[in-house]
């Protein structure tokens, strides 16, 4: 496989392209179903938040992926904790799931700045 920097071009299509496609395909499908249906829009609204919270993680990791891959080495070699932030993103989201993987990711890169640094692990 072909590799742009050290991000797979298989990862990011797995990671962004395809659930990003299954997303839209989800709520596509929402739409059609709350349109065409009697069921009560909650009870689908609900089945469909569920359906996506699978997608949507690996979506905000692909986004971090596709970050690493086409951010400007200038910007990402800034990092001074080890492992850099974008790292650090991807471990918080699978380790802690969407809600609290996001937070600990952008409170990390709120702390990245010129006296801190080190090893640092969610």
């Amino acid at each position: 496989m072909k590799q742009r920097r050290e991000v797979l071009v298989r990862d990011l299509f797995i990671y962004f392209w395809l659930q990003l496609a299954v997303l839209i395909i989800f709520w596509t499908a929402y739409g059609l179903i709350v349109g065409l249906t009697d069921l009560p829009v909650w009870a689908v609204t609900l089945v469909t938040v569920v359906l996506s919270y699978l997608p949507l993680k690996y979506f905000i990791i692909g986004s971090v992926l596709m970050y690493k891959a086409y951010a400007p080495m200038s910007m990402r070699d800034e990092c001074r904790f080890i492992p850099t932030c974008s790292t650090y993103m991807i471990i918080a989201v699978r380790k802690y799931g969407i809600i609290i993987g996001v937070i600990k990711g952008i409170r990390r890169i709120c702390r990245c700045k010129p006296p801190n640094g080190g090893i640092d692990y969610p």
